[in-house]
């Protein structure tokens, strides 16, 4: 293998990470076994999971600019070790930072700085030094958040009944409505404008409601033991199956997703978030996605047929289409051809 160390690559200090995360755990657990009432035990272990989860977004992202700024630029030896992490950890930063898409190969290490610098990757100066601290803060707060979480994911902890609701029939209802509202304006004009304004702010409305679904499913899924939560989410099980390997840094088609047995481990070693009354919120959060996403393809369809009935008219050029549609000159072509060559 060739010898991928810069001539001028520091030394870097490797800190007994073991030790400080066994330290860290055992501190945290003394800490919730004192409270020697469950709900209250419970109580204190999400107030502290939620401070952990906030302190390692700030932590978390500097760590990784520390380490890839080292990696890319001056390429020490054996950085995972220095920053406490795999080296499967590095490479996902460092792909990252390089914008490698999926499915093709990481640039050579005698590469990347020449990359990074033209993809204005920072180079951190003197992160030799500046990483050990903040390394050593984010793996305290890994073990304190998997203390928390030994309370919070309890086999003790009663687990949660997931009800299914009648998605179909959710959808049919938000794109008959929004059809019904779209067809009463006769006129062509108000109602592009309108099926237009209509679709931006359903997808804009799904998008957010889509990620709380999701936070809430993948919560419920890796730490309660929920069963048929895709079912509970409203979406098809390949489409769960895909989301839980994205969460778990798999393969998105066949990363083998983990045993009921290492569920939580897995979860916790990616960082998944642990939601505070999922079971209370995926239900709201699913049925106002499923509602935006059927809403969206209905005002979009009708924006599209009036966009395409229009056409040719005067007064309306693809220019004049695509700026009322708030489209591409090129997207909305395309779609006024995909209608006009249904009918």
């Amino acid at each position: 293998m060739p010898n991928t160390v810069a001539p001028d690559a520091p030394t870097l200090e490797r800190p007994d990470f073991a030790a400080i995360r066994a330290a860290a755990e055992a501190e945290t657990k003394a800490e919730l076994d004192a409270i020697t009432t469950p709900d209250a035990r419970r109580a204190h272990a999400a107030d502290l999971y939620q401070s952990i989860i906030d302190q390692l977004t700030i932590v978390r992202p500097e760590r990784d600019r520390l380490m890839v700024s080292l990696a890319i630029y001056q390429r020490p030896e054996d950085t995972p070790s220095a920053a406490g992490c795999s080296r499967g950890t590095l490479l996902t930063a460092i792909r990252t930072a390089l914008a490698v898409p999926d499915g093709e190969p990481t640039p050579a290490a005698a590469d990347r700085a020449a990359l990074g610098k033209k993809l204005g990757v920072p180079h951190v100066k003197n992160a030799a030094a500046k990483l050990p601290e903040v390394a050593i803060k984010h793996e305290t707060l890994v073990a304190q958040r998997r203390a928390t979480l030994a309370v919070l994911t309890s086999p003790t902890i009663e687990r949660v009944s997931l009800k299914r609701q009648d998605f179909a029939h959710i959808k049919a209802q938000a794109a008959e409505e929004t059809e019904t509202e779209l067809l009463a304006i006769k006129d062509p004009a108000a109602r592009l404008r309108e099926a237009s304004r209509i679709a931006r702010e359903a997808e804009a409305a799904y998008t957010v409601a889509a990620r709380e679904r999701d936070r809430c499913a993948l919560s419920l899924e890796f730490y309660s033991g929920g069963r048929a939560v895709d079912k509970a989410m409203g979406v098809a099980r390949t489409a769960f199956d895909e989301l839980r390997r994205i969460a778990l840094g798999l393969d998105r088609k066949q990363g083998r997703l983990p045993d009921d047995y290492a569920k939580a481990a897995a979860a916790e070693e990616a960082g998944l978030e642990w939601v505070e009354d999922a079971a209370e919120r995926l239900p709201a959060a699913a049925r106002k996605a499923a509602a935006a996403r059927a809403r969206h393809l209905k005002a979009a369809a009708i924006r599209n047929e009036t966009a395409a009935a229009l056409d040719g008219k005067p007064g309306w050029d693809m220019q004049t289409i695509a700026e009322t549609t708030g489209l591409h000159v090129n997207s909305i072509r395309a779609k006024i051809r995909a209608v006009q060559n249904r009918t």
